[in-house]
């Protein structure tokens, strides 16, 4: 049966699980087929004595919380009960999920967890790369009129996201392979680059950074003198970057011409640093009116601070657009009160990194709370549900192994 999760859980990481069903591979949605069966094979395998403790790390509390705040909300949600429903179910949905992730993860064996997390990464990437040079099959009119290229994910941004995240899992197993660590980190470069994704590509320089700092070891290493080398190596690591993006963006132009127009080269220039254009919106850069959005939920919570109920930002009678942001989906949904929480949450993911002496874990939260800025519906994503998953394991998993209280 471990065999059967595992292909599951890269299915759901990799979003092959979508690709297929779009392609009539598989008759029934995931939401019908797949992750009920993923559900029901882990209740079959796990013992519910096993999993009890799980319910006592962080993120099973603060998923709890979620949900209880998504049914009391839902008492004066102007939104409609479908919306409701699906926002409260969602929500259970990934407790369980959630819950039988860390399980698999924290029981099988390393080599099997490894395969998992790479073979999800390299299924994910490598569908963007097939998209980019010869092209998925379009199953709807946005997709084939889109330049900029999904694979799976079918959105770039969600696409960039998933292989982020699950390339932190990755480069876990190889803080000591260095020839196969850069090789990594190249592939994943190019991968994010090929969304043409900004938040994508900043989220890259950024573990690149910090993983350089602490000499990509998987504890705590950084000191003075090891830093301040580090950044030595961090400029010259950007400078030869810098210069394969800038080839790349040349070599999408000359060959991919339809790669020069619209968003698509506007994203080019913008990363090679040759856009001439500024957009701006109600007094603030922005890009497809996120600025817009941010302002206007804004106002939003300062009208309502304590929240407008559950699905209020989903429901598109009330707003065309959801938040994009996920502290604001959860002030603008639950109020303050629940965006205190998140926050803390946030806060007890840092602190529990450094405590654990796990700094994979800590540029894990870091990203985590950077992709708050640019998404809202951040724990509906599978792939994030199960890298959240995976590193929950590590701490917990060495947590219990040192008899440690895990609360």
């Amino acid at each position: 049966m471990k065999y059967i999760i595992a292909v599951l859980i890269i299915l759901f990481a990799s979003f092959a699980d979508i690709f297929l069903y779009r392609i009539n591979i598989i008759p029934v949605q995931p939401a019908y087929f797949l992750i009920p069966f993923f559900l029901v094979v882990c209740a079959l395998k796990y013992s519910t004595l096993n999993l009890i403790d799980i319910f006592k790390t962080h993120t099973s509390k603060f998923f709890i919380a979620i949900l209880v705040f998504s049914i009391v909300y839902a008492a004066f949600s102007p939104a409609s009960t479908e919306i409701i429903k699906q926002e409260i179910v969602l929500n259970i949905i990934a407790i369980v999920f959630y819950i039988f992730a860390v399980h698999f993860f924290r029981t099988e064996n390393k080599k099997l967890v490894f395969m998992v997390i790479l073979s999800s990464f390299i299924v994910l990437a490598g569908s963007l790369w097939y998209d980019f040079f010869i092209g998925l099959p379009k199953y709807n009119l946005k997709l084939s009129e889109a330049v900029r290229k999904g694979g799976f994910g079918e959105n770039p941004n969600q696409s960039a996201s998933a292989m982020k995240f699950l390339a932190i899992g990755v480069l876990v197993f190889l803080n000591k392979l260095k020839n196969k660590r850069i090789v990594f980190i190249l592939v994943l470069v190019i991968s994010i680059f090929l969304t043409f994704s900004r938040s994508g590509i900043v989220s890259v320089i950024l573990i690149i950074m910090l993983g350089t700092a602490n000499n990509w070891s998987h504890k705590f290493d950084i000191e003075p003198p090891k830093l301040i080398k580090s950044l030595f190596k961090m400029a010259f690591l950007f400078a030869v970057l810098y210069l394969a993006l800038i080839l790349l963006a040349g070599i999408i132009k000359e060959n991919f011409p339809a790669f020069t127009r619209g968003a698509a080269g506007e994203r080019i220039d913008l990363l090679t640093g040759q856009s001439k254009k500024r957009r701006v919106v109600s007094g603030t850069s922005a890009t497809s009116g996120r600025g817009d959005l941010l302002l206007n939920f804004l106002d939003d919570f300062m009208a309502k601070p304590l929240g407008y109920g559950t699905g209020f930002t989903t429901d598109k009678k009330y707003n065309s657009l959801n938040t994009h942001n996920h502290y604001l989906y959860i002030a603008v949904n639950f109020g303050i009160l629940a965006l205190i929480l998140y926050f803390v949450y946030l806060g007890y993911g840092l602190n529990l990194s450094y405590k654990s002496n796990q700094f994979y874990y800590l540029i894990f939260v870091i990203l985590l709370m950077a992709e708050g800025f640019v998404t809202h519906h951040i724990f509906y994503n599978r792939s994030m549900l199960i890298s959240l998953a995976f590193f929950d394991s590590l701490i917990y998993k060495r947590l219990n192994a040192s008899n440690t209280s895990v609360v």
